[in-house]
């Protein structure tokens, strides 16, 4: 029997990790923003969200914090080996400034979440990466124009 054809996709998949190194993963960094920014206040469970499929997105929602049940929820795409672990940590902080702050994002909310370390880091990364986190392959850069071809004249 030959090999089974892969199918190929017109959008790149981001490779995950294994779920229970995910899990221990979020965990330590969890716990690194706590002790870092929070240590002030009681720590606050982090677990992965659901995972759902859709085929294409217009928004995603990183993070969730729950008021009720004092819960901080990350996206599980950010689960993936090509996030980095700023950009995560920013999400968990995120998060908890609402468990502190409140559920707006007013002047004081924000003022707080730029005395994240990574803040402009995680926002950059963001910019360049959202699309691949919504599900659609990432822009090609513009290909140069071709270089001029010398002009020939032709005599009769």
């Amino acid at each position: 029997m030959g090999a089974m054809p892969v199918r190929k996709t017109d959008t790149p998949t981001i490779p995950l990790l294994a779920p229970a190194s995910a899990r221990q993963y979020l965990e330590s960094l969890a716990a690194e923003v706590h002790r870092t920014y929070f240590f002030k206040y009681p720590p606050l469970p982090v677990r992965w969200g659901q995972q759902i499929s859709r085929k294409k997105r217009r928004s995603i929602r990183l993070g969730s914090y729950n008021h009720a049940t004092a819960e901080v929820r990350i996206h599980p795409i950010l689960s993936a080996q090509g996030v980095p672990a700023f950009f995560i940590q920013s999400v968990i902080y995120h998060e908890y400034l609402h468990h502190v702050l409140g559920p707006h994002h007013n002047r004081r909310f924000h003022q707080h979440e730029r005395q994240f370390r990574y803040h402009r880091e995680s926002q950059e990364w963001l910019r360049r990466n959202l699309l691949l986190l919504l599900g659609r392959p990432k822009k090609k850069p513009a290909a140069p124009p071709p270089a001029p071809q010398p002009v020939q004249a032709a005599l009769f």
